[in-house]
């Protein structure tokens, strides 16, 4: 939060601001190699005391192989890379409605504006999102061609 103190406006209330800063972090962690590699892991032990040897062991599903987990973790970069890509304004809304489920009389105490304002910036933070996802879509398929 040090490094992002020049961003604050002290017109403005500070609980928005630590709340992105707050959001991105926990977006930081979830991206991370180290929360991914920690939600892998399995215990083979059975950690439940069962009589049972595999109980708690619980084997990967093979029948559908690696492949969608590697799509879903393409189209959540692609998703995490177009909401970055959003204007501060429209990217705070969108995570405090689609992410934090807010109502928009919430949000709009939030951002300091009212309830229509907030509806109507999260109609925009969704119609740019479609844009930037179209368009890094389109470029990875005239980078491929």
């Amino acid at each position: 939060m040090q490094r992002s103190i020049s961003t604050y406006d002290p017109s403005r209330e500070l609980g928005p601001w630590v709340f992105t800063i707050a959001t991105n972090k926990v977006r930081d962690h979830w991206r991370s190699r180290r929360h991914n590699a920690s939600q892998r892991e399995t215990s083979l032990d059975g950690g439940d005391g069962g009589d049972d040897e595999t109980a708690g062991f619980d084997p990967p599903d093979r029948s559908r192989g690696p492949l969608p987990e590697l799509v879903n973790e393409e189209l959540r970069a692609e998703l995490d890379a177009a909401i970055d890509a959003l204007p501060h304004s429209m990217r705070e809304t969108l995570i405090l409605r689609w992410y934090e489920e807010l109502s928009f009389v919430e949000i709009g105490r939030m951002i300091a504006r009212n309830e229509a304002a907030a509806r109507k910036r999260y109609s925009r933070a969704f119609e740019e999102l479609r844009h930037q996802l179209e368009k890094r879509m389109n470029t990875r398929k005239g980078g491929a061609a």
